[in-house]
């Protein structure tokens, strides 16, 4: 096949994807494209900038080169999703061609495929992987686009170092050189991108370990030992990362619920769910951004026996790695894309963009395995995967044009996983921001009563299937002050201070307690009060999240709002003390205690609040130097007042 057609045919199918994928550019954000992307509107000049790239707060590194991606987009944010969406299908159709590059250089190196099929089997396993639904919520959900950003990078890394084969035939140390240097450049991209990007040294070490003495033979054997031994060196890092040896896998974390152990064997369960939604056809709803309602599993029969699979599966990877090479390279390309991600680190325990690049090996051997089939099936097995790729598509774009109706999607979720707080107040949100035309004010909100109802109904929908979820029946608390008689605002308030001692307590409840300080200080919702507030934050007290920095600092800070309007000092104090023991870097709550203190008279108290910073050395270089002076200049002056 020339080159000519080839290329546009590789042209014509990246056009396709993009035209699968694009009735979905005019969905919507999400709660994490607001919270990651937060400052993006206020970028007006060089500093602003430079504060937002490095400010991200996603992942250990920052993840700059992410949202540097997103400056194009500040002027129109947020009300720009479609073109930030469409930017991230490009992207996606960008991985699609360097998916089908790396694919024809792997077997382009490797004798025993024909020549004459490496270009159709490397546009089939690509094609599997850009039109498979399960990898659309990559796309989809905006600051995604941090794991599409760091697969690019990767890749680019990856073929640099499967290119460098060539090189290492004729030259093998300067082969070396060119292979690490090439990785090395497209792995520091990547983790700068997403820290998941760690992954792609790994990757390569699979490549080597199984076809390298196809694509390498023209190694010296110290140049091949070096080469191996530093593609190792990645892998080690990661498996000492994730093991006991860096973390306690039986002590419970509070901010998640679990131990790094639960977690372990909860995904071994979840890998194979990833596999049955990944290649199984399933309905266009099946597939979703919404699930924070998976719940970890006991260890027992079902996680034991999903390890012991994949235990078995591992075995004969490696056994058969000689004769089944191609299996081999995709049971170790899955398991590896899931080391970080999928095994003890304490990240929530499932998402669907977490495949992105670990089933590609899935799609390659399936590919190999149409376009090499024997006997009878050679005949028919490429159209075999030909339909399998039609059928894939049919659902990726019935799911996409789903995606596309922001309202009609939400309320499908909310359907489908009844049990999701994220999917009720996801649906609740998009209702209420879809037209702006002819709302009515209440509660402080431009929203219609139809649509408090609205809100009302998916609310209590999803509190009869999710007996704990304390943020879905705070904000149907909050809906009711003015859409409810006053009793029934008084029973809802009755219902959350049941649910508020062993209730889930996430970054949805810590803003709508302010949001509930809000509607109580503005009067607009007569049946509650400032006890009724402080109740319910005493309810919270006894469970593990309220020792969270995130959570605990911030509820005790409303704690003292609602204290201070009642009149009670002493409680104002303690609230500040216990948000201060969480979080003493909070600058908030240092400028509370100072403030307070001052318009108190209480000068002293002020002054000690500073002091105590003063003694932290690692505290006092994370706040601010312009308000801390701000305070040192108003207690030095409160003193002198106070001498005179």
């Amino acid at each position: 096949m020339r080159i000519s057609i080839r290329l546009a045919l590789v042209l014509l199918c990246a056009a396709a994807v993009f035209l699968l994928y694009l009735p979905a550019t005019s969905g919507a954000l999400y709660y994490d494209d607001y919270s990651n992307l937060r400052g993006l509107d206020q970028i007006t000049d060089w500093h602003s900038a430079w504060q937002f790239i490095s400010g991200g707060q996603a992942g250990p590194l920052g993840r700059p080169l992410a949202l540097l991606s997103f400056l194009p987009f500040s002027a129109g944010w947020p009300e720009n999703a479609q073109a930030i969406l469409t930017a991230n299908v490009l992207l996606h159709c960008g991985n699609f061609i360097l998916l089908l590059i790396l694919g024809h250089s792997i077997l382009a190196r490797c004798p025993s495929v024909d020549a004459n099929l490496r270009f159709r089997i490397a546009l089939g396993a690509a094609l599997v992987w850009a039109v498979m639904p399960l990898l659309a919520s990559t796309s989809l959900i905006a600051i995604q686009r941090m794991t599409g950003l760091a697969t690019f990078f990767g890749l680019l890394g990856l073929i640099g170092f499967v290119r460098g084969y060539a090189l290492a035939e004729q030259r093998p140390l300067l082969g070396y050189v060119w292979q690490m240097a090439a990785l090395g450049a497209g792995t520091l991209l990547s983790i700068f991108s997403k820290e998941s990007g760690a992954l792609f040294p790994v990757f390569a070490l699979i490549i080597d370990f199984l076809l390298r003495p196809a694509v390498g033979g023209g190694y010296s054997g110290k140049v091949a030992l070096l080469r191996r031994v530093t593609l190792l060196l990645p892998l080690l890092f990661v498996i000492v990362y994730i093991s006991p040896l860096r973390m306690d896998w039986f002590r419970f974390n509070d901010y998640r619920g679990l131990t790094p152990f639960n977690r372990f064997m909860t995904e071994q369960v979840v890998l194979w769910e990833y596999l049955q939604r990944a290649f199984l056809p399933q309905s266009p709803t099946a597939f979703g951004p919404f699930h924070d309602y998976y719940a970890a599993k006991p260890v027992g029969l079902q996680t034991i026996a999903a390890a012991l699979a994949w235990l078995l599966v591992l075995g004969l990877a490696f056994a058969w790695r000689h004769r089944y090479k191609w299996f081999a390279l995709a049971v170790f390309w899955f398991l590896a894309g899931h080391l970080i991600e999928s095994t003890s680190v304490l990240l929530e325990l499932y998402f669907e963009h977490r495949n992105y690049i670990a089933v590609y090996g899935i799609c390659l051997f399936l590919s190999v395995g149409a376009f090499t089939a024997k006997g009878r099936l050679a005949a028919v097995a490429p159209y075999l995967l030909g339909g399998y790729i039609v059928l894939l598509s049919t659902v990726l774009l019935a799911m996409t044009v789903l995606w596309g109706q922001p309202g009609k999607a939400a309320e499908s979720w909310n359907a489908r996983h009844p049990g999701s707080a994220r999917a009720a107040l996801h649906a609740v949100f998009v209702e209420m921001n879809s037209d702006f035309k002819g709302l009515e004010e209440s509660n402080n909100e431009y929203i219609s009563r139809e649509r408090q109802a609205f809100a009302m109904k998916v609310l209590d929908r999803t509190k009869a299937a999710c007996p704990d979820c304390l943020d879905v029946r705070v904000q149907a608390l909050m809906y009711s002050c003015s859409l409810t008689p006053p009793e029934d605002t008084r029973a809802r308030m009755v219902e959350v201070l049941n649910v508020a001692r062993l209730g889930r307590i996430n970054v949805a409840v810590v803003d709508q307690l302010f949001n509930l300080q809000e509607l109580i200080k503005s009067n607009a919702c007569a049946p509650l009060n400032y006890s009724d507030l402080l109740a319910l934050i005493d309810g919270m007290r006894d469970s593990s999240k309220m020792n969270v920095q995130v959570y605990g600092a911030k509820i005790y800070f409303v704690r003292a709002i609602a204290a201070q309007e009642l009149g009670d000092v002493q409680e104002v104090w303690a609230s500040l003390a216990a948000a201060e023991k969480i979080a003493p870097e909070a600058l908030p709550v240092l400028q509370y205690q100072v403030y307070y203190g001052l318009e108190q008279g209480d000068v002293e108290r002020a002054a000690q609040a500073l002091a105590r910073r003063e003694k932290l050395p690692d505290v006092i270089r994370q706040l601010p130097e312009e308000q801390l002076s701000a305070m040192r200049e108003a207690v030095a002056t409160a003193m002198k007042e106070t001498q005179q």
